[in-house]
């Protein structure tokens, strides 16, 4: 279901229950976070989707209810659904020389990604249009797409893993059962 600008808050309004509402998304990131050697991918859902919103119209100070409602829908697309999962990659390189080296060696990295589960696997979607012939930004947005058989099996599975296939860039990160569990009941297709 798409976020609404009634679940959204003003700048002033979110000003003043910031620190706690990014002390509670922060909890619900942590159990929604893996981390290979050099990528971090979030699980997105509702909360953490609604504080990306929040902190932007909050940062940028938007109270034009236009914009707000352009920033919702730009936001409902990293929005899961029944079944689709969606994840942020965030490529966590903090030397700027390295990562400015390492650009054109991760060009094609959000076509190289996969959900693995006991021999199956769903492929991720990248965000159309963020893909050039050299990586131009260390935050991707994934989706990965469940058929009824992908779901059924994924919800059966006992081993399930978050890899990157790319040439220069292959790893892997196991999936904690606990928030396996949370993305099994997720996808309702």
């Amino acid at each position: 279901m798409p976020i609404e600008a009634t679940e959204v808050l003003s700048p002033e309004e979110y000003g003043r229950e910031r620190e706690s509402q990014n002390r509670a998304v922060i909890g619900v990131e942590k159990r929604r976070r893996v981390s290979t050697k050099t990528f971090t991918f979030l699980f997105e859902n509702r909360d953490t989707v609604i504080n990306q919103i929040n902190e932007m119209i909050f940062i940028e100070n938007i109270k034009d209810p236009e914009e707000v409602r352009y920033l919702i829908n730009v936001y409902n697309d990293l929005m899961p659904s029944g079944d689709t999962l969606s994840v942020s990659m965030f490529i966590e390189i903090s030397d700027p020389d390295v990562l400015l080296r390492e650009m054109p060696r991760l060009s094609g990295i959000e076509n190289t990604v996969y959900l693995q589960f006991d021999g199956n696997e769903v492929k991720a979607i990248p965000e159309e249009g963020r893909s050039t012939e050299t990586l131009e930004s260390t935050l991707q947005y994934l989706k990965f797409r469940f058929t009824a058989e992908d779901a059924t099996r994924f919800r059966s599975a006992r081993n399930v893993f978050l890899e990157t296939r790319h040439q220069n860039y292959s790893e892997a990160v196991r999936i904690p059962d606990s928030l396996k569990e949370d993305l099994s009941s997720e996808i309702t297709v």
